[in-house]
């Protein structure tokens, strides 16, 4: 017979953790004093711990079969929701890329400051609408959607937990905003790319980043993470960075040019420490979008001063501009294959996003 606690733990009946030096530890144990299973993660790893705490919970309530949650608040079914995301098998279609989660985190900060001390069953779509124009009142309209989004997810979820029963976000309208159309000419990318050299260091790994995105068409994150078993006989393989769910990933081959070879060729040697990624930090890690972007802000500042400087107009950019930079120049040349370039299964999305030209040129008709 299992004995009383001698202290609340809030954990479900005959459900224990133990904290070693090492590891810690929960574990079901059963009427007869064995265990149904028993989970373990290591003392120091706080994400490897929640995971693992928030499986614990969900199979010690269908054992003791009180599979509904207590309603507890929304700060909470967040740390829930991302417990669960990241105990999920990396290859599962259920499972959030890596890059997305760590976005989701930081949205769902500011989230939080709103409706983490709410009870999930108690927002209401007129909340959802305040947060929206308020967010939209400071000029993030499209980050208001993104994260509006998120809090949809996570409810959603509070739904198959039982910890309510209708989602306040279906239904819906989100902010409108406004579709990017700047484009970055090659003025601007040559005068980043000749400032980053100069600068050295994290600048020129930055800079050699933002010219290989534009010569292989690719977004960030299939740029950061670019790993040097890419680089083939042939060119640059890259997996397709967003797919439908189910569907079989895809891959695009960017053959060599002499100047997609010396970017790849430069960027590795600038590796100081054996790394498998191509535009790896100084510990020969990717960057976080975080950093990566802290630095791209600062070459960016020494870009404008540079510019001013010289008298020359100049206006900042990203990473992600320089995909619809390629698509808008390689359009213009007369590409009839783009959508190899892009990974897209149709010139729908190209045609909508990502060409920027502002005067399209066609014959007269005979």
């Amino acid at each position: 017979m299992i004995g009383r606690r001698k202290s609340p733990d809030g954990l479900p009946f005959r459900l224990y953790v133990r904290a070693g030096k090492f590891k810690l530890s929960y574990s079901y144990k059963l009427p007869d004093g064995k265990y149904a299973f028993r989970l373990v993660a290591p003392s120091g790893d706080n994400d490897a711990i929640a995971r693992i705490k928030a499986e614990a919970i969900e199979r010690a309530n269908v054992l003791n079969g009180t599979t509904v949650e207590s309603r507890g608040e929304t700060d909470q079914l967040f740390q829930r929701y991302f417990a669960w995301q990241r105990s999920l098998p990396i290859d599962s279609e259920s499972r959030k890329a890596n890059s997305t989660l760590n976005e989701n985190e930081r949205e769902a900060t500011k989230l939080l400051k709103t409706f983490g001390k709410v009870q999930p069953g108690k927002i209401r779509p007129v909340h959802i609408y305040k947060y929206l124009d308020g967010r939209a009142a400071e000029g993030a309209s499209s980050k208001a959607n993104k994260e509006i989004a998120l809090l949809s997810a996570v409810l959603e979820f509070g739904r198959r937990k039982g910890v309510l029963e209708t989602n306040p976000c279906r239904g819906i309208k989100y902010n409108k905003t406004k579709p990017k159309t700047s484009y970055v000419d090659a003025a601007a990318r040559e005068l980043v790319m000749r400032v980053a050299r100069e600068r050295g260091g994290s600048y020129l790994v930055l800079g050699l980043c933002i010219r290989a995105a534009y010569l292989t068409v690719s977004r960030p994150d299939e740029m950061r993470q670019l790993m040097r078993h890419a680089i083939g006989a042939e060119g640059v393989q890259l997996a397709v960075g967003k797919r439908r769910k189910g569907a079989a990933q895809k891959f695009k081959l960017i053959e060599w040019s002499t100047e997609l070879r010396s970017v790849m060729d430069e960027a590795v040697s600038l590796q100081r420490t054996t790394s498998m990624y191509v535009f790896g930090n100084t510990d020969g890690q990717p960057y976080t979008v975080s950093g990566f972007n802290t630095i791209l802000r600062r070459l960016m500042e020494h870009c404008s001063k540079t510019a001013e400087n010289e008298g020359i107009s100049f206006t900042r950019f990203t990473l992600s501009d320089m995909r619809p930079a390629a698509v808008t120049d390689r359009v213009d040349e007369g590409d009839k294959f783009i959508t190899n370039a892009t990974g897209h299964n149709s010139e729908r999305m190209v045609k909508q996003v990502y060409d920027r030209r502002k005067v399209k040129s066609a014959r007269s008709t005979k």
